[in-house]
């Protein structure tokens, strides 16, 4: 949140240029994706993202994921290993939350007045939203904020479920943030033990909003590695694209196709 898959427009093509073939979808109840009033819960995510998989005729894929996406990602390769070759989890901090500076998520649990606030005046939320939450604020143009704005202003109460499914879930419990052996929503929590992709997780050294001191407990809780992007804020793919998609490509390598094509070329 906020973004859709408009937000990777800045790695996708790096990407495609080391062979790859790239989908970038938007999740349920963002963007362009359908808004139904139910199945925002991971298990249901994480299914339909299989199920994208399988439609683009790929046997396993390389599922990378921001913030929410994280915690879609990480649903998708808990339930459906088989499918996902690697995964790269973004400021996805699934283990825990601290609210002093999430102070969003409250808000946005708050009835009605968020479809209110979103419907009527979404642009300059999301200005002072991204003002808030990026150290490098240059790619959140006027262009790309009133893009983002167009897509939430739009059923605003499907996305908001994402946020409600989990005040629901976890934020009632006794952590104050996500329930200690639960994924957002109520997930059971993937142990090292249990989860079998491997994984690289991914954090803006100078995220004011899921800190970095949160990064190391997801990366052990996954027996997973860590990389933190330094000078950058909550949005790593949009604030450092060019080091986020070398992470990627260095972590799994250039496709066999890229590699003909340079040797031919």
């Amino acid at each position: 949140w906020p973004e859709d898959g408009t937000m990777w427009r800045r790695v996708a093509p790096m990407l495609v240029e080391a062979g790859y073939r790239v989908a970038c979808p938007d999740l349920k109840g963002f963007g362009r994706s359908d808004k139904p009033r139910r199945g925002y819960d991971p298990e249901t995510l994480g299914d339909e993202i299989s199920q994208l998989i399988r439609n683009l005729h790929v046997k396993k894929a390389v599922v990378v994921g921001h913030d929410w996406g994280g915690a879609v990602a990480l649903a998708t390769a808990f339930r459906h290993p088989g499918r996902v070759r690697s995964l790269f989890l973004a400021s996805a901090p699934y283990r825990e939350l601290d609210l002093r500076r999430s102070f969003h998520i409250p808000l946005l649990n708050v009835p009605v007045l968020p479809e209110l606030a979103f419907r009527r005046a979404a642009e300059p939320l999301l200005r002072r939203a991204f003002d808030h939450a990026a150290v490098i604020r240059e790619p959140f143009t006027d262009e790309v904020i009133a893009h983002y704005a167009e897509a939430l202003s739009s059923q605003p109460s499907a996305w908001l479920s994402y946020y409600r499914g989990l005040s629901r879930r976890a934020l009632l419990d006794r952590t104050v943030g996500l329930a200690r052996n639960r994924l957002p929503f109520g997930s059971p929590r993937p142990g090292p033990h249990r989860l079998r992709v491997p994984t690289l997780v991914i954090w803006g050294e100078d995220d004011p909003v899921t800190p970095a001191h949160l990064a190391p407990g997801v990366a052990a809780d996954l027996d997973g590695d860590l990389l933190l992007v330094p000078g950058v804020g909550h949005f790593v793919p949009e604030e450092d694209p060019l080091a986020f998609a070398r992470a990627i490509v260095d972590r799994i390598g250039e496709a066999p196709s890229k590699r003909e094509r340079e040797v031919t070329a």
